[in-house]
């Protein structure tokens, strides 16, 4: 997934190096230019908190990349082809999620503590063009 210069697929998740130490750990959520990235979106961080669910919908233009930095949820993804995704995203095993057009996405918090997820958006959120279709992702 990492040298996918069109992002033509319906999704992706790529697995992260997490460098730990004595002072904690690190690792490089989203590198734009070798993963090439489209720039000009926006950046985002959202929680889920625990027992909540949220998105359940997809994009008809715009590509996300999201990535959970605290805590774990469960992704459930829908391809409009009908290919369901159903992983655990943590923030102890670290991995990218790429969420194409027309790819249904949610996350959910089985657990007890608030996750936090970082994403960017290819396109900035325009409120009179949300570019946003509510439907299930599973």
């Amino acid at each position: 997934m990492a040298n996918n210069s069109d992002w033509d697929l319906p999704f992706g998740l790529e697995n992260l190096t997490v460098h730990r130490d004595h002072r904690g750990m690190l690792f490089e959520a989203m590198r734009f230019g070798s993963q090439k990235i489209p720039p000009g979106g926006q950046l985002y961080i959202y929680s889920v908190a625990p027992g909540a669910r949220r998105g359940d919908h997809y994009h008809e233009k715009k590509q996300e990349w999201f990535t959970c930095v605290a805590g774990q949820v469960r992704l459930l993804m829908k391809t409009v082809d009908g290919v369901l995704v159903d992983e655990i995203l943590s923030h102890d095993s670290p991995r990218m999620v790429y969420a194409g057009p027309g790819t249904s996405h949610a996350v959910v918090n089985e657990e007890e503590t608030e996750a936090v997820i970082v994403a960017y958006a290819s396109k900035e959120f325009d409120p009179a063009d949300p570019d946003t279709v509510m439907t299930p992702a599973d």
